[in-house]
């Protein structure tokens, strides 16, 4: 079995604007456009000479764009970004990380004190005005850190159906010219994507076995994109991994909702992946009792005479053709945010993982984060010697679609 891992690398490397960066500047226009017509009391009319010389690249339904605009329109999420601009040329993982830090500052707050009286650090200063009010007032209890939490909660899924409004209506729209021949080259089985988008099943095939059976080959691990799709039916994920030690993440669940483990129940996206994995088990168990039997049988004939001849040969057959399981990542950056996932696939010991690398500055950091993933010991163990599980490849250049067979 073949498996394809791809994260949002795997977007970038096809030219589509993916980045954190490429979200906020399209964000922003549109911000602005929205601004420009409450103070013109243009109520989503959008006269045709409205985007001037960029009206093509603006060229949206009206029910998409009214749907836009009330995602957009006082959420608390996107004037946080706004005011907090990150100078990183990274992914949605920039999202995380600002959700998963004043989630954190906030749940710190709430559990700082042992009476009723809270305090407001620094990070939260940007997200609620009128939480702001409340700073300055005698006293902030627990109810009023839940209303900050609920409201939070409600503009997370707008700011969600803002960032599937840009994919599926902008970057899936984008014409692309060119493919990885390095996944080109693959007879893969099975996708799992961290992306929302679809950009494997618009260039690439999957293997005769898997068309052949009719197989679902793709497990969209954090939903996809669609215009059809509203708040309440969008599946995507854009969450935090657990912050919470042992002690405290079964028990203070105040903040479930933002954690990534969660949403993925929640929003029932699947997680095929662990079938694929248990199909994979079950192949070496049986590979196993082959191995067993076949032992019994020599044992019971001694080795002796023609039987004996021909179940050594059949023994040392099975053993030098073990089933061999690949799993490919391309595009990914082995974030500790996907570590439960990362773990179930490449630590299982029937699986050979190969990494593709952009460069060597991404290698290191891909080589850094695994240890976060799988620890030190365990990479070190899968990566050297001839028993070696895991080996990195450097990405070869794009092709032209043109050039492809």
């Amino acid at each position: 079995m073949n498996i394809l891992v791809i994260g949002n690398g795997f977007d970038l490397a096809h030219d589509l604007p993916t980045k954190y960066t490429d979200f906020m500047e399209w964000l922003e226009k549109e911000y602005d456009i929205l601004n420009y017509m409450e103070e013109n009391g243009l109520k989503y009319s959008f006269p045709r000479n409205l985007f001037g010389k960029s009206e093509s690249k603006h060229n949206m339904q009206n029910n998409v764009r009214r749907d836009l605009f009330k995602m957009i329109k006082n959420n608390t999420w996107i004037e946080y970004f706004m005011e907090v601009k990150s100078d990183k040329d990274e992914t949605w993982i920039d999202f995380e990380s600002e959700i998963s830090q004043v989630i954190q500052s906030i749940d710190d707050d709430m559990h700082s004190s042992t009476n009723k009286n809270f305090t407001l650090n620094d990070k939260i200063k940007y997200i609620s005005n009128e939480f702001l009010k409340w700073k300055y007032s005698s006293w902030i209890d627990r109810a009023m850190y839940q209303y900050l939490r609920d409201d939070l909660v409600r503009n997370l899924d707008r700011l969600i159906r803002v960032l599937e409004i840009y994919l599926a209506e902008y970057v899936e729209k984008i014409d692309i010219s060119k493919k990885s021949p390095d996944i080109n080259e693959i007879d893969i089985d099975y996708i799992l994507s961290f992306n929302y988008t679809h950009t494997y099943s618009k260039l690439y095939e999957v293997s005769e076995k898997t068309e052949k059976e009719r197989m679902n080959p793709f497990d969209y691990i954090h939903g996809e994109a669609s215009l059809k799709n509203t708040k309440i039916t969008n599946n995507m994920v854009l969450g935090i991994d657990e912050y919470l030690p042992d002690k405290r993440k079964n028990k203070d669940v105040e903040f479930i909702a933002f954690k990534k483990f969660y949403q993925r129940i929640h929003k029932q996206t699947g997680c095929r992946y662990k079938d694929w994995i248990n199909e994979i088990i079950q192949e070496n168990t049986e590979y196993l009792e082959n191995i067993r039997q076949k032992q019994l049988d020599f044992d019971k004939n001694r080795g002796l005479g023609i039987e004996g001849e021909k179940t050594i040969t059949q023994l040392k057959l099975l053993k030098a053709n073990p089933p061999r399981h690949n799993l490919y990542i391309y595009g990914h950056s082995l974030d500790i945010t996907d570590r439960d996932i990362l773990r179930d696939l490449i630590l299982n010991d029937n699986i050979y993982t190969t990494i593709f690398y952009l460069n060597k500055d991404v290698l290191g950091k891909q080589i850094t984060n695994l240890v976060k993933v799988i620890g030190q010991d365990e990479l070190i163990k899968r990566t050297g010697g001839s028993a070696r599980t895991i080996i990195f490849k450097q990405q070869k250049d794009m092709e032209p679609i043109h050039m492809d067979r």
